[in-house]
C-alpha cells in the first residue's frame, strides 16, 4: 500500500466500520458476524451479485474488487478482506465502473468485443484487476500479461483475454488499438466525466487524507479492535491477557491456512511505525507491516545503488510470491508469521531474507525491541509480541546472491523446492566464508544444508573435484519428508541439487562448457503472441457472420445472473453437506446436537427425512447414461470416503459450512478392509465384481509383414478435477403446486427426474429453469444432481426456500473426477514402423458406481485415424471406493486418442523414426487422404521441417535445456442423437422475436449462433432476436448438454420451427401489400 496522507480523529473510539461501495457509503456495526469477509458484505449486505467467488482462497480471481486505500488504488481478493478491516475503504466493484444504463467502460467493453469470455464467470474479476492496474498508470504490454497469475480462466485458455488487455498497452500493436477503437463504438461506453471521453484508467485516484480512528467493537464474547500505535497494540494484550488473537494485516493467510476464529481481532494496518520503509547507506528497512507490493517495488528502486544490486534478484522472486492482488495487502510480518506458526510452509520471503542475511527486530513491549536472526525467530515464542522491522543489509562486492523458485504452475504457486545461495568468492571462485545454502520444501526443520556449507568454505567452488564433493555431501545431508501430496522425496532431492548445481553453473559462465552453460540461467518467458485466420461469406450473413456473443458484455460488466445470483428469498435456509471420511465400515451414530444448538442452525436432514427414494441418481427413470441407483446420503454401509450423510440447514452460508464441522459421526468396521483406490488395487485384489469388461473387440486380420520389433507398455492418465469456476449450486423454492428449481445443472431431464423420485412427486410439479453455467466440462452433468436433490429435500421438507452452494473443498471431496485410466499394451510392427498386431487392454476408474460410463468410448476413440484392423482391443470400467467419476472435458477422447498417441510416439522412439512418418503410415485408407493434405500444409504453412531441425540441433549444443516440437493428427467423429427442442414465439406489434431451446449456454456461445441461425432464416435483423432461458415446460425431455454438438443441434431445432413458423405464415403475407 501507498504511504498516503493521514489526518487522526482522537477521542473516543468508534463503535462501527464506515465504508463506501460504487460511492454508496455502508455502516458495519455490531449485527454483522466479525468474521465477515468484504465479498459478503457485497454480496449479502449491499446486493451486488456481479461480484462472484468460488475458491475463497485468493486463488482464483473471481472476487476480486478495486479499493482505494490511503489515496492509492489497488486490486484485492475481496473473499480474503474482513470486512471490518475497511475502515476508510472506497471499494469499486464490476457495477460500479459500467454498466447499461450508466454505459460500459471501455475495459469491459473491449474484453467483451475481443471474445475474452465464455462462460464469463471469471470476467468481472479479469476486469477488476485490469481496472485497478490502470488506475494512474500506464502499462506495457509485458506488465499486463505479467499481472494476471491472480486469475484464473477455465475455458479460454487466456489467448483472447491477453489479447484484448494487452491491446490496451502502452506499446499496443496499432492493429489491435484500432480493433479496441471499432469496438468502443459497438458499445455503448461510459464517459469520464473530467475529459467526456471514454475512461482510460489514468486518473489518479482521491487525494483527500484518510481518516484515521481507533475502532472498538463487541461481538458476544468476541473483539473487533482498530488501533493506530504501538503503545494501543500492547494496550491490547494487556486487556486481554488470555484471549486468543488474530492481528489482522491482509488477512492473506487464510488461502493457505484456515485460521481458527479468535477472541480478539486486532486491526494494525494504520500503525505508522510498521508502515516505514527507511534507506540507510548500509541496509534497507521494512516495518513489519509493509506489503509485499511495497517491498517489490523498494527492491526495484533500491537496487541500482551500490550493495544492493541483489535487490534486482530479491524482487523478482517477490514476484513469484503469489500473485498482485495478495501481494498488494499480504504483508511482511503475515508471511513471516505463517513460516513461524507452520515451519512446512516453503515462504519465499523468509527465503530471500535469510539469505540475504536480514535481520528481525522483535518488539516484546512498546520499548522492548530486541534483533534476532531468522533462524532464531523460529523457534521464538511471539505471544503478545510483533515484527516491529526487518533489516536487509547491503553486500559487499565479493559477495553473490542468487535464489531460486521451482513451481507446478509459472505463477501463483507455492514452491515444490526454493532454494537461496549467498557466497563471498575471490577472483579464483574461493569461498572466503560460511557461505549460506537454504532450501525450502525439504522439511519443516531442514533450512540451511549446514554440512555443505561448512565443506566449502575455504575451498574453490568452480574446481570439479570439489562441486563433486559438495554435491556428495548435499546429498547425504538432503533427506525430504514424504508427506501428501507433496511431490517425492526423490523428486525434490533431485531438484534442490539440480539447483545449487546451477547456481553454480552461474557463476562464471564463461568458464563453462558451452554445452552445459544454458544450465546456469533462468527460463524467461517471452510476450505471448497468437493469431486468428479465417475467411467468411458475407452473403450468408448473419448466418455465419463473426461477432462477439450476444451476452459477453452482460458477463463482462457482472450483469450476466448465475444460480447464486438470484435474488435471496424470504425465509431462506443454507444447506451444506456433512460427509464420511472413512472409505469403508458402517455408520454407527449421527450426533448433530452441538451444530443443532448453533444461534441460526434450523436443521440437519439424513436419509430418514427423505420424502421418497434415498436415491440422487434413480436407476428406475432408465437413463442410458446411469444405469446404477446412487444414494443421496448414507444410511448405513460407507460407500467412499466424502458420500454424504446428511444436509444442515441454516440462516447463512457460512454458518451452515461452520455447523457442519459439529457433526459427530461414529464408524464401525472403519479399517477392516483396505480400500480400492485405484485400478490397480482393484487388479490386485482379483474381486472380478468390480470390473465390468463393456469392449471386447477382436482383431480382423494379422499383418502380412514380418514383425521386426515387439514393444510393450504401460500407459497411466490421472483423475483431473474439474475446477469450474462457478460452484455446483441449486436454489429451490417451493410454489403451491410443487417446486421451482434453479440448479447449475447441464442435464435439465435428469435433475427434474431425479427430485422427481428424491421427493417423491410428479414430474410435472417441478419447474425448472436454466439461464447459464458458470463453467462445467462434465461436472455438473450428472453429479449436480446430489446439489440438486439434497437442495429440493431442505426445501420441501422445510417449506422454505433452500440455496446450497458446494465449497471447493466439498466439491473436491464428494463429487467425481475425470477416470483414471491404466492401458497396457503389445504392439508388433514391421521394420518401417507399420503395425502388424496390437493388444491394448485399459481400465478406467468409474469410482463408486458404473454411471457415466467411459471405456468404451475411449477404446473407441482410440482407433482414431488409424487402421484398426490388426487390433484386439478390451475396455473395463472398475468399481473403487472413491466418489463415483464422470466426464470431464473431452471424456472418453481426451484417454483414447492420449493412449492410441502414446502409442505411435513409442513406436517411433523404438525404431528411431519421426513421429509423423508413423503416424501416417498407420493410418486407415479413408482418413489418410485428408489427412497427410493437411500435414503438409501444416508443415508448409508452419515451416515445421526447418523448426525441427532448428530443435535438434539446439538439444545437441545444449546438455541441460531441451526443445521440442510435435505435429499430431486428431479425428473426432460426431455423432448427432437425442430429442432437442425449440419454442419460437413472436410478438405482432413490433415484429420481435423470442426463442428458448433445450441447450444451455456453458459459455460456448450456443446462444448467439441460435440468434444467428433464427435471424437468417425468418429474414429478420439479428438485433429483433432474444434467447430466453432454458425450462422443462417449452423444451421437455430434451437431451443433456455436450459432447460438442449441443450448438448443432439446438441450432437445427431452431431452424425446424423457424421453417414450420414461415410455413403458417405464408399464407397470412400473401394477404399483405408489404410483407
Amino acid at each position: 500500500m501507498g504511504q498516503g496522507s493521514y489526518t487522526y480523529v482522537g477521542g473516543t473510539p468508534k463503535d462501527t466500520v464506515e465504508l463506501s461501495i460504487n460511492g454508496v457509503v455502508y455502516t458495519v456495526n455490531e449485527e454483522v458476524p466479525p468474521e465477515t469477509s468484504l465479498n459478503v458484505f457485497i454480496r449479502d449486505h449491499a446486493l451486488l451479485r456481479g461480484t462472484k467467488f468460488m475458491c475463497l482462497e485468493g486463488g482464483c480471481g473471481v472476487c476480486i474488487v478495486a479499493a482505494e486505500i490511503h489515496g492509492e488504488t489497488l486490486s484485492v481478493n475481496s473473499c480474503l478482506v474482513p470486512v471490518l478491516i475497511c475502515n476508510g475503504w472506497k471499494v469499486k466493484t464490476i457495477e460500479g465502473i459500467g454498466g447499461r444504463k450508466q454505459g460500459y467502460h471501455k475495459i469491459q467493453a473491449t474484453l467483451a468485443g475481443m471474445n475474452g469470455s465464455q462462460c464469463g464467470y471469471c470476467s468481472p474479476g479479469m476486469v477488476m484487476n485490469m481496472y485497478s492496474l490502470m488506475q494512474g498508470r500506464q502499462l506495457t504490454m509485458k506488465e499486463i500479461e505479467n499481472s494476471f497469475g491472480s486469475n484464473i480462466c477455465r475455458c479460454t485458455g487466456y489467448r483472447s483475454i491477453l489479447e484484448a488487455f494487452k491491446g490496451l498497452g502502452s506499446d499496443a500493436d496499432p492493429a489491435i488499438m484500432q480493433k479496441i477503437q471499432d469496438i468502443e463504438e459497438l458499445y455503448k461506453l461510459k464517459n469520464c466525466p473530467k475529459s467526456g471521453k471514454p475512461c482510460t484508467g489514468v486518473c489518479k485516484s482521491s487525494e483527500e487524507p484518510s481518516i484515521l480512528e481507533e475502532i472498538s467493537m463487541e461481538f458476544g464474547d468476541v473483539k473487533f479492535q482498530k488501533v493506530l500505535d504501538i503503545d494501543s497494540l500492547f494496550a491490547a494484550f494487556t486487556n486481554n491477557p488470555k484471549s486468543t488473537y488474530i492481528l489482522n494485516g491482509g488477512n492473506t493467510a487464510h488461502g493457505v491456512y484456515r485460521l481458527q476464529k479468535p477472541q480478539l481481532y486486532i486491526d494494525l494496518n494504520d500503525i505508522s511505525d510498521l508502515r516505514r520503509v527507511e534507506k540507510t547507506a548500509d541496509s534497507l528497512i521494512f516495518g513489519g507491516n509493509v506489503s509485499l507490493t511495497v517491498i517489490k517495488n523498494s527492491f526495484i528502486k533500491y537496487c541500482g545503488e551500490p550493495g544492493f544490486n541483489h535487490l534486482r534478484q530479491m524482487a523478482d522472486h517477490v514476484d513469484l510470491i503469489a500473485h498482485i492482488s495478495v501481494r498488494n495487502l499480504g504483508t511482511l510480518a503475515g508471511n513471516l508469521m505463517i513460516k513461524h506458526q507452520y515451519n512446512e510452509f516453503p515462504s519465499d520471503m523468509f527465503l530471500i531474507l535469510e539469505t540475504a542475511g536480514a535481520k528481525i527486530h522483535i518488539l516484546e513491549s512498546p520499548g522492548e525491541k530486541k534483533e534476532i536472526n531468522f533462524m532464531d525467530f523460529i523457534k521464538m515464542d511471539m505471544n503478545h509480541k510483533i515484527i516491529y522491522s526487518v533489516v536487509v543489509p547491503a553486500l559487499q562486492s565479493e559477495q553473490v546472491y542468487r535464489s531460486y523458485k521451482i513451481m507446478p504452475r509459472a505463477q501463483n504457486a507455492h514452491a515444490l523446492v526454493n532454494a537461496g545461495f549467498l557466497f563471498k568468492l575471490d577472483a579464483s571462485g574461493l569461498v572466503q566464508t560460511q557461505p549460506n545454502i537454504i532450501f525450502g520444501g525439504i522439511r519443516p526443520e531442514f533450512l540451511h544444508a549446514t554440512a555443505t556449507e561448512k565443506y566449502l568454505t575455504g575451498k574453490r567452488i568452480l574446481d570439479k573435484n570439489v562441486l563433486k564433493q559438495a554435491l556428495e555431501t548435499l546429498n547425504s545431508e538432503l533427506n525430504p519428508d514424504s508427506v501428501l501430496p507433496d511431490y517425492s522425496p526423490e523428486f525434490r532431492k533431485n531438484l534442490a541439487q539440480g539447483l545449487f548445481y546451477k547456481f553454480v553453473l552461474s557463476l562464471k559462465p564463461e568458464t563453462v562448457d558451452e554445452k552445459l552453460r544454458s544450465g546456469g540461467t533462468i527460463l524467461e518467458r517471452d510476450l505471448s503472441s497468437g493469431r486468428v485466420d479465417y475467411e467468411t461469406d458475407k452473403s450468408l450473413w448473419p448466418y455465419n457472420e463473426p461477432l462477439p456473443k450476444t451476452e459477453s458484455i452482460y458477463q463482462t460488466s457482472g450483469e450476466a445472473e448465475y444460480v447464486n445470483d438470484i435474488p435471496p428469498q424470504p425465509r431462506e435456509v443454507f444447506c451444506a453437506f456433512v460427509h464420511t471420511i472413512f472409505a469403508s465400515g458402517k455408520i454407527k451414530n449421527i450426533d448433530a446436537s452441538e451444530a443443532l444448538a448453533m444461534k441460526g442452525v434450523v436443521a440437519f436432514l439424513t436419509a430418514k427425512d427423505v420424502p421418497g427414494k434415498n436415491l440422487a441418481i434413480d436407476s428406475a427413470n432408465k437413463d442410458p447414461m446411469n444405469p446404477s441407483d446412487e444414494k443421496l446420503f448414507a444410511d448405513g454401509d460407507v460407500e467412499f470416503a466424502g458420500q454424504p450423510i446428511g444436509l444442515i440447514c441454516a440462516e447463512t452460508n457460512a454458518l451452515a459450512h461452520e455447523a457442519v464441522k459439529k457433526v459427530k459421526v461414529t464408524y464401525t468396521d472403519s479399517f477392516k478392509k483396505k480400500p480400492i483406490i485405484t485400478n490397480q488395487d482393484a487388479i490386485d485384489s482379483g474381486d472380478k465384481t468390480r470390473i465390468n469388461e463393456v469392449a471386447n473387440l477382436p482383431a480382423d486380420r494379422q499383418g502380412p509383414n514380418p514383425v521386426q520389433k515387439v514393444i510393450k507398455g504401460t500407459f497411466n492418465c490421472g483423475a483431473q478435477y474439474h475446477f469450474t469456476m462457478e460452484p455446483q449450486t441449486c436454489v429451490c423454492i417451493p410454489t403451491e403446486d410443487g417446486l421451482d428449481v434453479y440448479p447449475a445443472s447441464h442435464f435439465v431431464d435428469l435433475v427434474q427426474t431425479s427430485i422427481a423420485s428424491a421427493l417423491g412427486i410428479p414430474n410435472n410439479s417441478i419447474n425448472i429453469k436454466v439461464r447459464r453455467l458458470g463453467g462445467s466440462y462434465g461436472a455438473k452433468l450428472s453429479r449436480n444432481t446430489w446439489i440438486s436433490c439434497g437442495c429440493a429435500v431442505a426445501a420441501r421438507v422445510l417449506n422454505r426456500p433452500a440455496r446450497l452452494i458446494m465449497t471447493i473443498e466439498s466439491n473436491m471431496t464428494i463429487i467425481g473426477k475425470r477416470f483414471p485410466v491404466k492401458h497396457d499394451y503389445e504392439i508388433g510392427v514391421d521394420a518401417d514402423g507399420v503395425i502388424q498386431y496390437l493388444k491394448q487392454e485399459s481400465w478406467h476408474n468409474a469410482g463408486a458406481s458404473f454411471n457415466d460410463p467411459i471405456a468404451q468410448q475411449s477404446i473407441m476413440h482410440s482407433f482414431s485415424c488409424y487402421d484398426k484392423t490388426t487390433w484386439t482391443s478390451v475396455g473395463n470400467e472398475v468399481h473403487t471406493d472413491v466418489p463415483s467419476n464422470t466426464y470431464c472435458r473431452a471424456p472418453g477422447s481426451t484417454e483414447g486418442v492420449a493412449m492410441a498417441e502414446n502409442m505411435m510416439e513409442n513406436i517411433a522412439e523404438a525404431l528411431g523414426k519421426d513421429p509423423v512418418e508413423i503416424r501416417v503410415k498407420n493410418m486407415n485408407e479413408t482418413d489418410k487422404v485428408p489427412l497427410t493434405e493437411m500435414i503438409e500444409d501444416i508443415k508448409q504453412t508452419s515451416d515445421y521441417t526447418a523448426r525441427v531441425e532448428a530443435v535438434r540441433m539446439f538439444n545437441r549444443e545444449n546438455r541441460w535445456k531441451k526443445r521440442g516440437i510435435s505435429l499430431m493428427p486428431m479425428k473426432y467423429p460426431l455423432e448427432i442423437g437425442g430429442p432437442w427442442n425449440a419454442l419460437i414465439s413472436v410478438y405482432p406489434r413490433d415484429g420481435t422475436v423470442a426463442v428458448l431451446h433445450g441447450g444451455i449456454e456453458v459459455g460456448q456461445g450456443i446462444n448467439t449462433k441460435v440468434s444467428q441461425v433464427a435471424a437468417h432464416t425468418l429474414g429478420i435483423d439479428l438485433d429483433m432476436i432474444n434467447v430466453k432461458p432454458t425450462n422443462n415446460l417449452a423444451a421437455p425431455n430434451n437431451s443433456v448438454t455436450g459432447g460438442s454438438i449441443t450448438t448443432e443441434c439446438a441450432a437445427n431445432a431452431t431452424i425446424s420451427a423457424c421453417k414450420e413458423l414461415l410455413t403458417r405464415l405464408e399464407p397470412i403475407k400473401k394477404t399483405l401489400t408489404n410483407p
